[in-house]
């Protein structure tokens, strides 16, 4: 219950309107989007057909940065159709002074590869991007 309660605040961080980032959100499809979320142990990463835009693994707190790294690699690369997103409790990220991460649990974040190309699409078109950290825009483009 409280990992469930930590990611919807997350969530609700991510969607508010931010100054720092010219009024928009962190994520501003976030907002509406349906979302599940799976607790597990590494070793059962299946993704199911469903119907969530986002699917949110929820690993254990002794992951590494890199074996959580490792594990988006390995997965993106085996469902091409999917994007696979690390999100370590550890690591800090931000856009232009916004927390981007959760900042409480190792996540694997996991999208559908055509929908996330459109959000990026659309978000092109106005000056979001203009707020990023070139490496770590290109960071996250590149997944």
């Amino acid at each position: 219950m409280v990992i469930k309660t930590d990611i919807n605040d997350w969530i609700e961080k991510l969607t508010a309107k931010q100054i720092m980032l010219g009024g928009l959100s962190v994520c501003p499809f976030a907002k509406n989007a349906e979302y599940g979320i799976v607790e597990t142990d590494g070793s059962d990463i299946n993704p199911p057909p469903w119907d969530f835009e986002l699917l949110i693994y929820v690993l254990p707190a002794t992951w590494t940065q890199d074996e959580l790294n490792q594990l988006a690699k390995e997965y993106s690369k085996i469902y091409a159709s999917l994007v696979f997103l690390p999100d370590h409790k550890d690591r800090y990220t931000e856009i232009n002074g916004v927390q981007t991460n959760n900042g409480k649990h190792n996540l694997l974040l996991c999208q559908w590869r055509d929908n996330l190309v459109s959000a990026r699409k659309k978000l092109a078109s106005t000056n979001y991007y203009d707020f990023w950290d070139q490496e770590y825009l290109e960071e996250i483009l590149k997944a």
